[in-house]
Parts: C-alpha cells; structure tokens; sequence
C-alpha cells in the first residue's frame, strides 16, 4: 500500500475521535521537537510525527462509555484501556503502515523499569521512538484536561517527568523536553 493510502485511511480513522486526534497532534508536536533536540536519527521527523499522531489509534476501537467516563476506571475498565496498544499495533498492521509506526502503538506504555504495558519491558528492550514518544504523551495528558481528569499545571507535569526520570522515563528524552519547555516558556508545543 502507498504511504498516501495508510495517511488517508489513518485520517479517516482518527477523525472519529477528535480528542484521541487532537492529542495525537499535541503529542507529535512534542515528540518531533523532542527527536530534534536530542538528534534522533533512527527514522525521520515525518516517522516520528506519525507514530506520534497514531500512538493511541487503538483506542478508536474501544467502548466510548470507558474512553468518555468521568472519574477513575474499575479493574475491569482499566484492563480494558491497556488494550488499546496491542489493538492499535494489529490496527496499523492492518493497514500497512510501517512496523515502526506499530510498534510504538504497542510500547509506548512501557517504562523503563518494567512497569509498563503491555509487556513489562524494560529499557534497553523499548524502541527508542517509544521512550520518546511516551514522554510526550504523558506530559499532554498531565497537562490537558481529560474527561477523568483536570488539567495539570505545566509545573507540575514538568516535576512529575524530573521525578520519574531514569525509572519510569528515559533520562536524555526527560532533559529534551525539560529544555524545549524552558526555552519556550509556558508554550510546550512549538
């Protein structure tokens, strides 16, 4: 499949949801300026960007009474959103968007020290892109309201990344952001 089909039927896909789209958007945003600073060249800006854009695709096929309720998520609900990695790598096999692009889809809920999703991975096993890619969206959603929660203050956010830096998160990707948001002031998003 051309790469003009996947982007027109990811499109399609993602503008079902707009706040799963807009997030997506918000994340590549960071996700890009972060590849840059640290000088990522394992794939291209236009790779990065996308994996961004689609790296929660998989929760376009989840119920929209889980993904729109108001405050915490029982067990069951909660097992329920960790799913959206493994659907969202299937989804983007599916359409034949690059092993890359699907692969953060399936590990950008890993963390470095194993606590993550879906697979307990720990650094060194994390694609890179993930790291990347996994520090942007948490920082959007700390800092974006979501129907569960309000917005962060981008602080906040910003001591939340510092503090779990080196367990949770990887070091160099954590010290991009922290100097992207810095030299922007209280504009993260380029």
């Amino acid at each position: 499949m051309e790469n003009l089909d996947v982007l027109f039927l990811i499109s399609k896909l993602l503008n079902k949801n707009r706040s799963v789209l807009m997030h997506g958007r918000r994340v590549a945003r960071l996700a890009c300026a972060i590849a840059r600073e640290i000088k990522y060249r394992a794939a291209g800006i236009e790779d990065v960007c996308l994996a961004a854009i689609t790296h929660d695709i998989g929760k376009l096929h989840l119920p929209k009474e889980i993904i729109n309720k108001p405050g915490a998520l029982d067990e069951e609900e909660s097992a329920v959103i960790r799913e959206h990695t493994r659907i969202g790598h299937i989804l983007l096999h599916i359409i034949k968007s690059s092993p890359l692009t699907a692969e953060v889809a399936l590990q950008h809920h890993e963390r470095l020290d194993g606590s993550g999703y879906p697979f307990g991975l720990r650094a060194s096993q994390i694609n890179p892109l993930a790291k990347i890619i996994s520090v942007a969206d948490v920082v959007d959603t700390m800092i974006s309201p979501q129907v569960y929660k309000p917005a962060m203050a981008v602080e906040a956010a910003l001591s939340e990344i510092r503090q779990n830096s080196g367990s949770l998160y990887d070091p160099e990707v954590v010290s991009a952001a922290l100097i992207i948001v810095k030299r922007r002031g209280k504009g993260i998003y380029p």
